[in-house]
């Protein structure tokens, strides 16, 4: 019984929460940290956060964690 559950789970079609669920891990995807930022940018930290903190890149707070959109950081890049 058990193999033809497995079998038939295989083939299911995503319910709508599933799907929502799964939006919202792309989501995650287009945020960074600050480290990453630096990464991208090649900017220093101090530097990173110095703009985070005069509002020149836009930040968000998950918890403790300071996020940055890849938008925001690519945005960053092309200004020079």
């Amino acid at each position: 019984m058990r193999t033809q559950e497995a079998a038939t789970s295989k083939t299911h079609t995503p319910t709508a929460a599933q799907r929502k669920d799964a939006a919202s891990a792309k989501e995650l995807v287009r945020f960074l940290t600050v480290r990453e930022v630096c990464q991208l940018t090649r900017l220093s930290e101090a530097s990173v956060r110095r703009r985070l903190g005069d509002g020149r890149l836009k930040k968000f707070k998950a918890g403790a964690r300071t996020l940055v959109r890849i938008d925001d950081a690519l945005a960053l890049i092309r200004e020079g």
